[in-house]
């Protein structure tokens, strides 16, 4: 099954997506935002709040994230309430911490 729905993009078509993907996440910042928005979603006060940074280079990083689908948002009243994609993202994240636990340790590649 995976490999059907790996074959249904062409080489370049997914080099170019990796590209993409990894290059949004390479970002130490929208790094530091996923990682807020594992702990809980927040609005954008908090994280600005939370990560000492100014509201608009918040604003500006989520913009990014949400239209990648990295995060999503919700209002509720005035606020838009920011989360990461359960879909897709928490479950790639919760495996990238399982794979990093226990094989980066030993890498030392920085």
């Amino acid at each position: 099954l995976l490999n059907v729905a790996c074959n249904s993009i062409s080489h370049m078509q997914r080099e170019k997506n990796y590209e993409i993907f990894f290059g949004l996440l390479a970002n130490k910042f929208k790094q530091r935002i996923i990682a807020e928005l594992m702990r809980r979603e927040q609005n954008v006060n908090e994280l600005s709040k939370n990560l000492k940074a100014e509201r608009s280079k918040v604003s500006h990083a989520l913009l990014v994230l949400e239209k990648c689908r990295v995060a999503v948002a919700r209002k509720e009243g005035k606020f838009r309430i920011y989360s990461l994609n359960s879909e897709t993202i928490v479950p790639l994240l919760r495996l990238v911490d399982r794979h990093a636990g226990k094989y980066c340790e030993k890498c030392n590649y920085k």
